[in-house]
């Protein structure tokens, strides 16, 4: 995973002015960053969005408005107070707050309530759920350690395509289940996820998962706004119009429950629309035909025209609501979508050649200085290093272009007695460990 690249800011300014002073204010109340906090609202406005309307594809699919959000983060950088400022509106829902108003002088009637919000569940606790009645749940968990040693690839790959449940068992029988949707929110630690790409990595992109998901690898620093003067309040946050959206189609949706069969409206996309998106998937076909170094994640760039209709029109629809997606919701999507391409290529991607130098010119270094303190001689062999040297340096191509990025840099020097090549490490090298590398890289190999 090649996070030595640094991340591009998040795009806020393709958001409606509404959801933009929303982020604007979780980044302030959380010090967080809008690399973390925009995925997770659009995670959480594709829930509520997801169980009143679908959306008709340019090519005439009718498709599911849920979204899945990954964000990865370092302890400490306030994951579960972003989502704890997003969730109001949903656990509103969970409590029978939602209520409905019928006449003047009559009491608010209780609409149907459900639990909507699950942490950590098996796949057949969630059909449960389902077969309770509801239509619609959302996964939102500020650690996703608590599903990863038992998550369930293909199931949440269903999931996110809205396909049908088939459950049979003995004591249960056969189960059926139509039309059931669920968004995903997943946050956590980046050691943690490391550990757990190390093990199943592979399998995460192969079974589409990954690709389905938009994923940031955010933390506080990567955030140009982080220390944001905007006052928080939080009693002003709850109101908002984030959550009094959300509340409205929370009720929405209640309403829906009380029918014997799940309908959703259809929203589709205008002419213009249309052609913004063609161009894209033309756009995206082009880069992987004549930029070979988007071909490492194909499966993310083909599965990115998906994502592009699927945020258009919870944009649109959680923003100004409609049958009709507008242009503005889809060139909105596409900057986004292009946002996370670039974050799964630096996460998911081969390393460039650039990275790969830094770390063996670096790794070297650190290899000398930590022999030198050890043996006291500020000599040693280049027989040596291949030899007994790090692991990924016993190649003499890899090496020889190491000790030349640090004979450029001045951190070495090389002695020859006859066949014998010695390196001699500059003392300035051994009085300051943190200057090890200032950038220059020579690529010839």
């Amino acid at each position: 995973m090649s996070y030595l690249i640094q991340n591009s800011p998040y795009p806020v300014h393709v958001l409606p002015a509404m959801l933009r002073d929303f982020a604007d204010r979780v980044v302030a109340a959380t010090q967080s960053s809008y690399e973390m906090v925009v995925p997770v609202m659009l995670a959480g406005m594709s829930a509520a969005v997801q169980g009143v309307a679908d959306v008709k594809t340019p090519y005439g699919e009718i498709m599911p408005t849920s979204l899945f959000s990954f964000v990865i983060a370092k302890s400490g950088d306030r994951k579960s107070s972003i989502l704890k400022k997003v969730m109001k509106g949903f656990e509103d829902f969970e409590r029978g707050k939602i209520s409905e108003h019928v006449f003047p002088g009559w009491e608010n009637q209780e609409l149907i309530h459900h639990q909507f919000l699950i942490e950590d569940a098996t796949s057949k606790g969630v059909i449960d759920i389902f077969k309770e009645g509801a239509s619609s749940l959302f996964y939102a968990l500020d650690e996703a350690a608590l599903i990863f040693n038992k998550l369930d690839m293909p199931y949440f790959c269903k999931r996110f395509d809205g396909s049908a449940i088939n459950e049979v068992s003995r004591t249960q029988g056969t189960t059926r289940l139509l039309d059931r949707r669920v968004a995903l929110c997943m946050l956590t630690q980046d050691v943690t996820f490391e550990r757990f790409f190390s093990k199943k990595g592979d399998l995460l992109v192969e079974s589409g998962l990954m690709p389905r998901m938009l994923i940031s690898q955010a933390s506080a620093h990567t955030g140009i706004y982080r220390w944001n003067p905007l006052p928080a309040n939080e009693e002003n946050l709850e109101r908002h119009g984030f959550h009094q959206r959300v509340r409205e189609l929370m009720k929405k949706y209640a309403r829906e429950l009380e029918n014997t069969e799940i309908s959703r409206e259809v929203v589709c996309f205008d002419q213009s629309a249309c052609e913004l998106w063609e161009q894209y998937i033309k756009n995206v076909d082009f880069v992987l035909n004549h930029h070979g170094e988007w071909e490492e994640i194909r499966a993310f760039m083909r599965r990115s025209g998906e994502l592009v209709i699927r945020i258009a029109a919870v944009l649109q629809y959680f923003t100004e609501p409609g049958d009709k997606i507008q242009p503005w919701a889809v060139q909105s999507s596409i900057e986004m979508v292009r946002w996370h391409l670039h974050e799964a290529k630096r996460i998911f991607g081969e390393e460039s050649l650039e990275v790969r130098i830094k770390k063996d010119v670096d790794l070297l270094l650190r290899y000398i200085q930590g022999r030198c303190q050890r043996t006291g001689s500020k000599f040693i062999e280049k027989g040596e290093l291949l030899r007994y040297g790090p692991k990924s340096l016993r190649k003499s191509d890899i090496l020889d272009i190491a000790i030349r990025n640090l004979l450029v840099l001045g951190k070495l020097k090389v002695l020859k007695y006859g066949r014998k090549e010695m390196l001699l490490i500059n003392d300035n090298c051994l009085m300051n460990f943190d200057n090890t590398y200032q950038g220059y890289i020579s690529t010839n190999w």
